[in-house]
């Protein structure tokens, strides 16, 4: 899904995500899921792209573009469809440790390794902050 040489999302055979892919090309090749646009007001506008299913995967992606380019890529993925709307009630901070380290694993068997690579950096954690995990892609 990750091609460890470039960095770039292959989300099908003739299906690619690249760094610098403005925001409509890379809506017209994200498959499925429910897609929402925020314009940060400021050059920035990301697009939301939930529940993309893709192999045994379920994906949620969030793509970051600064003046139509694409920056950075957020994402969860899960071997199950996840509910859009969740409850606290049934979170817990060490489920979400455990998932980040889920997380860990997957980049690991996509690219290796987390860190730098010539393309850019890639980074799966647990975010106190917002209470979640998730793999963060940073194009250089």
């Amino acid at each position: 899904m990750i091609d460890r040489r470039s960095g770039h999302l292959l989300l099908a055979p003739t299906a690619s995500v690249r760094a610098g892919d403005s925001m409509e090309t890379v809506r017209a090749v994200v498959p499925g899921g429910t897609n929402e646009v925020r314009d940060m007001g400021n050059g920035w506008k990301w697009l939301v792209a939930r529940n993309v299913h893709l192999g045994p995967d379920w994906f949620h992606f969030h793509f970051y573009f600064y003046e139509n380019r694409l920056r950075m890529v957020s994402l969860g993925v899960s071997r199950t469809r996840t509910a859009l709307l969740g409850s606290w009630a049934d979170w817990s901070e060490r489920a979400e440790r455990q998932r980040a380290e889920e997380l860990k694993a997957w980049v690991r068997a996509e690219v290796g390794r987390e860190g730098r690579f010539p393309w850019g950096t890639i980074t799966a954690d647990y975010d106190e902050k917002s209470a979640s995990s998730g793999i963060t892609i940073n194009y250089d």
